[in-house]
């Protein structure tokens, strides 16, 4: 793919994660004022148990099309067919385990919001297949559109119904309305009419790479949804509150950051020659970590109580102490992610599966002790430390020994980064606000310039083609 079409595909992918990451954080803002801190933490059990039935659906039967292709019909139809088998089976399981769940948060309301999540379920699983189809075929402006429609949709439901004095089923009313219309229109626009078919020659190959792919989002889900677990039964539903706000603002830019890496780079990840692939990883872990550390440094600079009050109100303070360990996840999590798309696209995501399920029992270990100890702060804490750095090493330790790759290398490229923000961070700090940043940003430039003249020419070039791409396309 030429450089100008990755920008293209870049910017639509961007732009599509950022619509959702902006709506869902509209809709936070104004849900922050209209709901309680404990309304929140209801819903945000219901979305652990939601997170954990998905991982079956979402991550799997879709991965496989892109892996393999859209030029078989019949591996289009036995995975379709395979993924609608998933999410009627745990649509029906949520739905009986759903009294037991609500019984064991002591919620009673959450057995129906997970009834209705079953049905999202299904939805999903028909949405991910879709989708799944028309990233292979790199339509990212028809999806960066479906998408642009589907959060609008949502963000309108949930608004509507809060205003009404609908609490937290505001959050399962516009989930429903934006699950129905992808559907609809990834269908429409995706150019394929599936059927209900499995093909027995082509099936045992789609259930191994699902089984995998799902042993991968299992491990990945008890990682980074049980500290939301923890949090809620340990600490209750208040600080699960504050904690699940706190994950969400913070986890909003690597959504992004990784919603491009997956859909724009595993399908490029699958199409490139074995000989290619550990420089591009590389190359592209390289670029990730220059552009997302200051980005997280800016946020650890920005986010203080003054500035958290005047956006949620007074009673969100809380969310200061744990922001800064949530962003060292984060960052990591980005970081990771491009290893997590080459292992899929080399069909052998049993190898995140592996890592994700050996670091499952210690993070949880981990979570159990922050949470007694020291409260959210110390889940967050814990979640830098085991997520954030030693999950990191594990994982491309193993990615690295497998294929033969340089652990140094990933290193450093890591890691340069985040030294080269530490000076910007020291200096400015204490200034005053408005300034601070200003100052992080020259000084960081200033050092991306002295020691990396190559990467700051590379940014540069890539900014004034993007600048005149776009002035282009709206001068028509």
């Amino acid at each position: 793919m030429k450089q100008i079409s990755l920008i293209k595909s870049g910017f639509w992918i961007t732009y599509s994660t950022f619509i959702t990451r902006f709506f869902a954080l509209l809709s936070n803002l104004v849900l922050a004022r209209l709901l309680q801190p404990s309304e929140f933490g209801v819903i945000g059990v219901a979305y652990v148990f939601w997170s954990f039935f998905t991982l079956f659906t979402q991550s799997t039967t879709g991965s496989f099309i892109i892996y393999k292709g859209t030029e078989d019909q019949r591996y289009l139809n036995t995975t379709y067919t395979i993924s609608l088998g998933i999410g009627l089976t745990f649509s029906l399981a949520m739905i009986a385990s759903s009294p037991l769940i609500a019984s064991f948060f002591n919620q009673p309301n959450l057995t129906w919001i997970l009834i209705v999540f079953a049905g999202n379920l299904l939805l999903s699983s028909v949405f991910c297949i879709y989708s799944a189809i028309m990233t292979r075929q790199l339509q990212y402006r028809e999806l960066a559109n479906i998408n642009f429609i589907s959060c609008m949709t949502r963000l309108l439901s949930t608004i509507g119904s809060a205003l009404l004095g609908l609490s937290y089923w505001s959050f399962v009313i516009g989930d429903t309305a934006s699950w129905i219309i992808g559907c609809i229109l990834t269908r429409y626009k995706s150019g394929h009419n599936l059927r209900l078919e499995i093909n027995p020659l082509v099936k045992s190959e789609v259930l191994s790479f699902c089984l995998g792919s799902t042993g991968s989002s299992f491990g990945f889900y008890m990682n980074a949804n049980l500290d939301n677990f923890v949090v809620g039964k340990v600490l209750g539903s208040t600080s699960l509150g504050y904690y699940n706000l706190a994950y969400q603002l913070t986890m909003a830019l690597s959504t992004i950051f990784n919603s491009v890496i997956g859909q724009l780079g595993m399908p490029i990840f699958a199409q490139i020659d074995e000989q290619q692939q550990e420089d591009t990883l590389f190359k592209v872990v390289e670029q990730v970590a220059f552009i997302t550390a200051p980005i997280y440094a800016l946020i650890f600079l920005v986010t203080d109580k003054e500035f958290i009050s005047l956006v949620f109100g007074s009673q969100w303070t809380p969310l200061c102490i744990v922001i800064p360990w949530l962003l060292i996840f984060a960052y990591f999590r980005v970081i990771n992610n491009p290893l997590d798309s080459m292992l899929s696209a080399k069909g052998r995501p049993d190898i995140n599966a592996k890592v994700n399920l050996y670091i499952a029992p210690l993070a949880v270990l981990s979570f159990f002790i922050g949470a007694i100890y020291k409260g959210i702060l110390g889940v967050s804490i814990a979640v830098a430390f085991i997520l954030g750095l030693f999950w990191t090493f594990a994982w491309w330790w193993a990615g690295c020994k497998q294929f033969g790759w340089s652990m140094r290398k990933f290193f450093m490229y890591a890691f340069t980064p985040i030294f080269l923000v530490i000076s910007p961070l020291v200096v400015s700090i204490n200034l005053p606000i408005g300034i601070k940043e200003i100052v992080f940003i020259l000084l960081y430039a200033f050092n991306i310039r002295f020691f990396f003249p190559q990467q700051f020419t590379k940014y540069k070039n890539i900014a004034d083609k993007s600048v005149n791409w776009l002035k282009a396309r709206y001068a028509r």
